[in-house]
């Protein structure tokens, strides 16, 4: 090859590695925001405590801990394996919940930000997290015995505010709001104004917001003050939860809620008392 080929060559070369370089840049990027702050918001994304069970039914610390190590097995097997056991033993499907897939996708986020693994191996156990979810979701949906329903459709929407990740604990929510009977919406990832869109084009009686950031309270508030502007529902009722107001549940009034849950089970029935409250008005 001459000289003029490799020249004329060469700046086609330059650029490919240019972007190559460019591209594992933005890579590094976003893997790095994803590590700091994604997957440590989702770890936290979930934290009320399991309900009180007799003592055949709970589910004790070193049990949690080999959930979260038959996950990062090579195979789920083990793992569906020790839920079985679970489930044969007599635990509630909401100790299943609340009380073990909680605590391990609390566990996994530990043993990651001590790096003793890696994110992928999170992202991994929390797909199979979510699949045994999936697989529970029936029969914990199916009413307990002489359970009351609503006589009335009850709407509710779930979210957080755009670019967060927080689908387990929204899914894991979702499923009590379900088993109640509500009709449920969630938007885990929303795009800016998709939650106003929602409102603006849907009937909900309730709007349940997540939150786990300090900083994340004043565009909090200006997304619900949106909210009840746009919301088809003129007495929209809001609630709030999430890490952010564990630590600080004074804040739920300064950004306009109506109200505050620590776990799902307190979500069903701070949304239950809101509706009715709604109800209340309505007729007078």
């Amino acid at each position: 090859m001459d000289k003029a080929s490799k020249g004329s060559r060469s700046p086609r070369r330059a650029a490919s590695s240019a972007g190559a370089l460019t591209e594992a840049k933005d890579g590094r990027r976003l893997l790095g925001l994803v590590e700091s702050e994604i997957i440590p918001r989702l770890m936290r994304a979930y934290c009320g405590p399991p309900p009180a069970t007799p003592d055949a039914a709970m589910i004790r610390p070193p049990e949690i801990e080999a959930f979260s190590q038959a996950l990062l097995e090579r195979t789920h097997d083990t793992a569906s394996e020790l839920l079985a056991a679970h489930c044969a033993r007599g635990v509630p499907i909401e100790v299943i919940y609340l009380g073990l897939f909680a605590p391990a996708a609390r566990h996994l986020g530990e043993l990651w930000e001590a790096d003793l693994i890696n994110f992928s191996q999170v992202t991994l156990c929390l797909w199979r997290m979510q699949s045994l979810l999936y697989d529970l979701s029936p029969s914990f949906r199916a009413a307990p015995p002489g359970a009351p329903r609503a006589s009335a459709e009850r709407r509710i929407l779930l979210g957080t505010l755009p670019n967060q990740q927080h689908t387990f604990g929204l899914s894991i929510l979702s499923e009590f709001f379900r088993r109640d009977g509500w009709v449920v919406l969630s938007v885990p990832a929303p795009e800016p104004g998709e939650i106003q869109a929602m409102l603006s084009t849907h009937w909900f009686d309730v709007l349940a917001l997540s939150a786990s950031m300090d900083g994340e309270a004043g565009d909090l508030g200006k997304t619900i003050k949106a909210a009840r502007r746009t919301s088809q529902n003129p007495r929209l009722a809001v609630m709030v939860g999430g890490p952010l107001f564990l630590r600080q549940p004074e804040l739920a009034k300064i950004v306009g809620a109506d109200g505050m849950s620590a776990d799902a089970p307190q979500a069903v029935a701070l949304a239950t008392r809101l509706m009715d409250a709604q109800q209340e008005v309505r007729m007078n």
